[in-house]
């Protein structure tokens, strides 16, 4: 199985939202009222930086950081993938270590809200090094649980 991360593009979209996670389209749903493929079209057009993970030929994740403010230095950090990516969440977790220091080396702060239920992100998120805080504060459209996580730049270098 070829795996690999490409810049991500717009026609990647479709087959990622067609068979979007059910816990990444009930987030979508719950934090803007927005369907998979507007969530993942609308992420990929404010983004500075976004990336699709492919397995074979296959689109099963895109993720990016885009700017919280116009003029802060906090980026937020986004996954939105389909049922595939927990099958080769190995593969991919290794290489999403790599893609977040590429996020902090433009944004020195990442931040973002995941949906309580959404527990495969939580782990996902704990095992790259975020903070998530507790409790989780109500929010979104829907007004559900959501955990504010964050990441800041070491500037320490040795």
């Amino acid at each position: 199985m070829a795996r690999i991360i490409v810049p991500a593009h717009s026609d990647h979209a479709v087959h990622i939202a067609n068979n979007m996670r059910e816990a990444d389209r009930q987030e979508c749903m719950a934090m803007a009222g927005k369907g998979p493929l507007t969530a993942l079209y609308d992420s990929l057009r404010v983004s500075v930086a976004a990336w699709t993970g492919f397995v074979d030929l296959e689109p099963i994740c895109m993720f990016g950081v885009s700017p919280r403010s116009i003029l802060g230095d906090v980026g937020s950090p986004w996954l939105l993938g389909t049922d595939k990516i927990a099958e080769n969440a190995l593969s991919f977790l290794r290489r999403n270590k790599a893609y977040v220091q590429r996020m902090l080396d433009i944004f020195p702060v990442l931040e973002n809200f995941v949906d309580a239920r959404n527990h495969l992100s939580i782990i996902w998120l704990v095992w790259l090094g975020f903070t998530i805080e507790r409790p989780a504060v109500v929010c979104g459209v829907e007004r559900r649980p959501f955990f504010r996580f964050e990441m800041r730049k070491n500037f320490n270098h040795g």
